[in-house]
């Protein structure tokens, strides 16, 4: 009860960025990316397509924020622009990874969304919460610093750092020293 309890409080938090609970984590979607100043006007961004997003979907959300906002513009090559080229998981996945580390790069946050179960279909929540990142680097964001800090190879900031990112590297590991196990007590002689 403990994990569930823990995870029901980052829930909680998340949800406050999300709308009004679990059942509705899709709406705040919704209204950031086609609510009073659209970034996306098509596709449709429908309930059913942010419960589940397939691929597709989310490819022709992301270009149409970078078309209409500028955001990300020089992240993919002509290839990847063109989403019936990119048929198989590790195109998909090296895609979504670009856009979820140019996203985290901008803001300077960790984006919880990972590509490989967004490919799969699970954690819409993630996938949503990566689309509401979106809209704000889009609006908020240096779109074009953080393209070329991905196509330099830097990564996204990491939950662990906190989201803040850190040129800083890594602290060496703890080197302990091993102790030698104690000697084995002489067996009495039997007789």
């Amino acid at each position: 009860t403990g994990r569930l309890r823990r995870e029901g409080a980052d829930w909680c938090r998340r949800g406050a960025a999300m709308s009004d609970g679990a059942e509705n984590f899709w709406a705040a979607t919704q209204q950031l990316l086609q609510g009073d100043q659209p970034l996306v006007r098509k596709p449709k961004l429908t309930e059913n397509l942010l419960r589940k997003p397939p691929f597709r979907f989310l490819h022709d959300v992301v270009s149409e924020v970078m078309r209409n906002t500028g955001f990300g513009q020089g992240l993919y090559s002509e290839d990847e622009l063109n989403s019936g080229s990119i048929k198989d998981k590790d195109s998909k996945v090296n895609y979504l990874n670009k856009i979820i580390t140019c996203v985290g790069l901008a803001l300077g946050q960790h984006v919880p969304a990972r590509p490989l179960k967004v490919v799969a279909g699970l954690e819409p929540e993630n996938t949503n919460e990566f689309l509401q990142m979106l809209a704000r680097a889009a609006t908020e964001g240096d779109g074009q610093d953080a393209v070329r800090r991905v196509l330099g190879g830097e990564s996204a900031p990491s939950e662990a750092s906190g989201g803040g990112g850190s040129d800083a590297p890594p602290p060496p590991p703890v080197q302990r020293e091993r102790t030698p196990p104690p000697p084995a007590s002489p067996e009495p002689e039997q007789e």
